[in-house]
């Protein structure tokens, strides 16, 4: 995880939703399919009555930050199409160094 920019990382981090995308995305990690596809997703995120999908596209740019921050790593698996799976649980970020780890 060395490598993540600590303003990418924050960034991403500082919207509701894609916290909540990424708690989601954690109940998979670790199990042999632990990425989901957006259609998956989605159908997650609308079952919590508190977390509100106003549109597909919203989820998709939610998701493409997370992946642009590092925070998520997306690749196309045959049969299914585009996946995305954390790339882990937890992050430690260091201020005085500026690092994340």
């Amino acid at each position: 995880m060395l490598g993540l920019e600590i303003d990418a990382v924050i960034s991403a981090l500082n919207s509701r939703s894609r916290r909540y995308i990424l708690k989601v995305l954690s109940k998979f990690f670790g199990y042999p399919a632990n990425a989901l596809t957006l259609k998956e997703l989605v159908l997650e995120l609308i079952q919590d009555p508190d977390f509100k999908v106003k549109r597909r596209e919203s989820t998709y740019k939610a998701l493409e930050k997370l992946v642009d921050s590092g925070l998520v790593k997306k690749y196309h698996e045959e049969g299914r199409g585009m996946c995305y799976s954390m790339v882990r649980t937890r992050l430690e970020i260091d201020l005085a160094k500026g690092t994340v780890e």
